[in-house]
């Protein structure tokens, strides 16, 4: 008898290590215990084919922030794609701001290629230049039908 509470005892105590463990982990993953201070900029598009809130922002494949927001802008009809980038980052506002993918079925992305400019996007800012996701289904029917 005393040796199976003991084992059901050193289970209990295995699987609250565990759990905690787990929480730590998930919370760490989901930013929970280190946020970064960010800022928003807004980028409109026509085509934003399967981005998603939560889809990385890169430049030059490194990672500067997610996908935050995206909305229907009323008045032109095009996709409004909101980017949570690091305070830390300075993108000047000619940059270009493209819809990517991480090879040829990977997820998409939005690729920022930094422009010369010396004026910096602030918060909530709009950029200018932007390129629309490009899918593999348009570049075939042109290919084919044209």
């Amino acid at each position: 008898m005393n040796k199976k509470i003991n084992i059901e005892f050193v289970l209990g105590f295995l699987i609250l290590i565990i759990s905690i463990f787990f929480v730590f982990y998930y919370s760490n993953k989901l930013n929970f215990f280190n946020k970064t201070e960010t800022f928003l900029i807004n980028s409109s598009f026509f085509d934003i084919g399967n981005i998603n809130i939560g889809n990385e922002v890169k430049i030059r494949g490194v990672q500067v922030g997610e996908v935050s927001g995206i909305s229907l802008d009323q008045n032109s009809y095009m996709a409004i794609i909101t980017s949570s980038i690091e305070n830390t980052i300075n993108i000047p506002d000619d940059s270009i701001f493209k819809i990517s993918n991480n090879g040829f079925i990977g997820s998409p992305y939005i690729e920022i290629q930094l422009g010369n400019s010396d004026v910096s996007l602030k918060n909530n800012d709009y950029t200018i230049n932007n390129i629309d996701a490009v899918s593999l289904e348009e570049i075939i029917n042109n290919f084919i039908f044209k």
